[in-house]
């Protein structure tokens, strides 16, 4: 793979598409929720995560200071992510290109919503 073009296409729910093992991976993450009143349960990582999206507009959810925070981010629009979250499909043809650290944990706690 290396040196060599490769597809980035993919329908999983999430994809590792390239790494340096030591340091960072790249992925491609198609949200499973289609609005964020689906969503049940966010997740929170040690480190910092890029999300960038893709073909067509991605929203997440973010849980910063006890309060929810939607955003709806068009193609080639990005967010770093520090916060409790988790990420849902405005458009089904959109996805998320994620890039993380190889070595983190990952908390998780369910959504208390307040829709």
């Amino acid at each position: 793979m290396n040196n060599t073009p490769f597809s980035c296409k993919t329908s999983d729910r999430w994809t590792v598409i390239a790494q340096d093992t030591k340091y960072w991976r790249v992925g491609v993450y198609h949200p499973e929720f289609s609005s964020a009143y689906q969503i049940t349960q966010l997740e929170k990582h040690s480190c910092p995560e890029l999300f960038i999206c893709a073909n067509a507009p991605c929203g997440i959810l973010l849980m910063v200071d006890g309060k929810e925070i939607q955003y709806i981010l068009n193609p080639n629009e990005a967010i770093m992510v520090t916060e409790y979250h988790n990420g849902f499909k405005v458009d089904p043809e959109g996805y998320f290109i994620v890039v993380e650290q190889t070595d983190f944990t990952t908390e998780f706690i369910e959504r208390k919503t307040t829709w």
